[in-house]
């Protein structure tokens, strides 16, 4: 495949960081504005909002989410090795139509890859920062199309549909991240007698669980190859092997040789794992124990299966995992579940017209 005939690494990073230095004054000024603006709408409004706490954690969490992302995609490494080291490896092991889709990204890709850049760079900046500080009712729902309309061009072109298709796992990042970002935009959509309701707690109880249980299936998939070979070792491997300091790759090399030595052992307990978690999320949603258990897997498996997605200088976002404690943060300010205890989340009694299920 012709991948077109990119600028020498110095002169593609010098042209990137010139432009992207002029449009970070321009956006910094346009957001100093944007802060004042907003500042004194609240002092007028006395900052009264239609919408439950647990509808700005979320907002807050995707934009500073997509605001990460922009950043990361600015790293030196994405400007000069984005097409080798990211996008085509995607097309291997893709049904037919979906490596035409990723094929051609790659193209256009290469057409320019320092002002494709940029673009990507900057449309992800821009979208957190509508999402951070644009109102409810204007510009926030701006950024909040632009999640979705973005994120399922980054799902399908630059994650490979989470690799649904080609063998993918939790531990590689399925079913993708930018899915869930789309997801989560459009709940953050829907009105203020949505979010108000009931509704929002159920759709975040059944999504975990239809979460988990996808990642239980995909797992246990046979022709994945993940119950023999070296399929889940050679893959924690590589990313214990990137760049990243010590306390992050050891435990990392360490759980590589063990799976490379009982691989059937680890698939069956990981199998396991998240049945639990799935059968959890729908007969106990509310149980202190689901919480709990729900995020320390997460953790455990966004460290060791996912290298917390940022590491090694090509990561473009921080994977699945910070999706699903930010998921279960907002999923107990809603439901009340008292984290440690007591009701940490929320205040002592429910919204106005608010029903808990």
């Amino acid at each position: 495949m012709n991948m077109g005939n990119p600028l020498p690494p110095p002169v593609a990073e010098a042209d990137f960081y010139r432009l992207f230095w002029i449009l970070a004054i321009i956006t910094l000024t346009i957001v100093v504005v944007a802060l004042f603006r907003r500042l004194r709408l609240h002092r007028e409004h006395d900052g009264v909002s239609s919408f439950p706490v647990a509808y700005e954690w979320l907002a807050r969490g995707l934009g500073a989410l997509w605001l990460l992302d922009g950043l990361l995609q600015a790293q030196p490494l994405m400007i000069t090795r984005f097409i080798g080291g990211f996008l085509a490896p995607l097309i291997q092991g893709q049904p037919a139509l979906l490596r035409s889709l990723i094929e051609i990204g790659v193209r256009l890709w290469g057409i320019n890859p320092v002002m494709w850049n940029e673009f990507a760079t900057w449309i992800q900046i821009d979208i957190g920062l509508l999402i951070l500080l644009g109102s409810v009712d204007s510009w926030r729902r701006v950024g909040l199309w632009l999640s979705v309309a973005w994120g399922l061009v980054v799902w399908i072109g630059g994650e490979a549909m989470g690799s649904l298709f080609s063998g993918g796992s939790w531990l590689s990042g399925s079913p993708g991240s930018v899915i869930l970002y789309v997801l989560l935009a459009f709940l953050l959509l829907l009105s203020p007698s949505f979010w108000q309701s009931s509704r929002p707690t159920k759709i975040f109880q059944y999504g975990l669980a239809g979460l988990w249980g996808l990642s239980a299936l995909l797992q246990a998939w046979p022709a994945s190859g993940f119950w023999q070979g070296q399929s889940m070792s050679a893959y924690v491997l590589s990313m214990a092997e990137m760049p990243q300091p010590g306390i992050f790759s050891e435990p990392l090399y360490a759980w590589a040789n063990s799976l490379a030595a009982h691989p059937a052992l680890w698939n069956a307990v990981l199998v396991i794992t998240f049945s639990i978690l799935a059968i959890l999320w729908l007969i106990r949603p509310k149980s202190v124990v689901t919480w709990w258990l729900t995020a320390v897997v997460t953790f455990a498996t966004w460290w060791l299966g996912q290298d917390f997605g940022v590491l090694g200088g090509m990561g473009t976002d921080p994977n699945s995992g910070v999706l699903v404690l930010l998921s279960l943060a907002v999923y107990a300010r809603l439901a009340t579940v008292p984290i440690f205890g007591r009701s940490l989340f929320m205040d002592s009694t429910p919204a106005k017209g608010r029903t808990m299920s």
